[in-house]
């Protein structure tokens, strides 16, 4: 089902590099390389250019085309009536979750709300930083094949907690981006800018904007491939957060791990189809009854096929005598979701430095994460935890600068700053100090 690896055996390491080597390829590369890249890319370029020119109506022959044939303009704007009635129709179980979700994601994302910074000063000088929220932004919701309302809670709240004016969201008008259970969650969040549009589609009307769907300032959440390639086509003329792509887990443990909490693990990300799972570990024991508790396991879950398709064809579990070794593969791994279960917790958190989020203890399922814990779930995935790090409220804040000098202040700084002007043969920027220094 899984394979089994040793970084002691020469053959055993190659494959494991190579692993490493794929997931570290460019993702959306990958995938271009196998299903050809000119033809997704041409395929991008026209959505775009087809939003960029014919707005709502291009949206509406997307919809057709993707999700619903019967879709017409009128359909693409979520009422609030429609978001408020489907509060009534939804399990009260679900909604008592949906309501623990919000509250405790925004209790962390509020805790963690920086601060702006002490000023420095130094004679005649004061300098300062601080942070203002973006005035738009908008949030690329799934429903292509589940209903995922953690997902519009995870980009929703932190962008409320930033201070955000204007928060507009999209989703595609399948049945799970319709489900009450979504409508519903868009009206706990008092979101009333909700949009029925999928795909590269939805980018492209959130970046131009369209007659029905507002042009935001940055643009953030998941998708599929011909998702990402419009994100990256569009970079620099708005915001885009970077690649939210299939989920990971990374699990390191020594021969404490609980075999059943670490396969149950395993099989949560496995789950999403796709998904890749690692177990590196330091005991050959631990391995063999992990094995064991996945195929135990597996059998009973609803998509046991694609779990097994997951282990088998993206997932490894690789033993190593040495945690120095493992964690040191962990780094290179950089994985989107990383579970400690050792001895030695602690120790090893600090020695983990590249990671989306850090899981420590057997008590600590990812699931936690995904659901209600706080920080979000939306995580940079494929190594870019190398470089990246999750949706935050750090995401939706800007940082700038300020200095204010005065006349003693800047006479001190003066014969520097024309020093280096005039070295780099920029005089005007020499004079503008002379004027002022005298």
């Amino acid at each position: 089902m899984i394979a089994i690896l040793k970084l002691t055996n020469e053959t055993d390491r190659a494959r494991v590099e190579t692993m490493l080597a794929a997931l570290r390829l460019d993702p959306v590369e990958v995938a271009l390389n196998e299903g050809g890249r000119a033809k997704h890319v041409a395929t991008v370029q026209r959505i775009l250019a087809d939003v960029a020119g014919r707005g709502d109506e291009a949206v509406v022959d997307l919809s057709r085309k993707f999700d619903d044939p019967d879709f017409t303009v009128d359909q693409i704007r979520v009422t609030v009536g429609e978001m408020r009635d489907a509060v009534a129709r939804v399990p009260a179980e679900q909604m008592a979750a949906v309501r623990r979700s919000i509250a405790q994601v925004r209790e962390y994302q509020t805790h963690i709300l920086p601060k702006d910074a002490p000023r420095l000063h130094r004679p005649g000088l004061e300098m300062g930083l601080r942070f203002t929220p973006l005035e738009s932004v908008g949030l690329l919701v799934p429903g292509g094949k589940a209903s995922y309302p953690s997902s519009l809670i995870m980009l929703a709240v932190p962008a409320q907690v930033a201070g955000v004016r204007r928060i507009v969201a999209c989703s595609p008008p399948s049945k799970y981006g319709r489900s009450d259970l979504m409508l519903a969650t868009y009206h706990e969040l008092g979101l009333t800018e909700v949009f029925r549009a999928g795909g590269a589609g939805a980018v492209a009307a959130m970046a131009f904007g369209t007659a029905t769907i507002p042009r935001v300032d940055k643009i953030v959440g998941p998708g599929n491939t011909f998702v990402q390639l419009a994100k990256r086509a569009l970079a620099g003329c708005v915001g885009i957060d970077g690649y939210l792509g299939p989920s990971e887990i990374l699990i390191l443990a020594d021969d404490s791990g609980r075999p059943d909490f670490i396969a149950a693990d395993m099989i949560a990300q496995a789950e999403h189809d796709p998904g890749s799972c690692f177990l590196l570990t330091t005991s050959e024991t631990l391995a063999d009854a992990v094995v064991m508790e996945l195929t135990k396991q597996t059998a009973s879950r609803h998509r046991s096929e694609a779990i097994v398709k997951a282990l088998r064809d993206s997932s490894a579990i690789i033993i190593d005598p040495s945690m120095e070794n493992l964690i040191a593969l962990a780094n290179r791994f950089a994985a989107e979701h990383v579970n400690l279960q050792t001895r030695e917790d602690a120790a090893v958190l600090v020695k983990l430095i590249h990671a989306g989020a850090i899981f420590v203890g057997p008590h600590s399922p990812v699931a936690a994460g995904d659901y209600v814990a706080g920080p979000s779930h939306c995580l940079p995935t494929n190594t870019t935890a190398r470089f990246s790090s999750g949706i935050s409220v750090y995401e939706f804040l800007k940082r700038s600068s300020i200095v204010r000098y005065d006349p003693t202040g800047l006479a001190a700084d003066a014969p520097a700053i024309i020093a280096m002007a005039e070295a780099e043969h920029l005089d005007g920027h020499a004079a503008s100090v002379k004027i002022r220094a005298g």
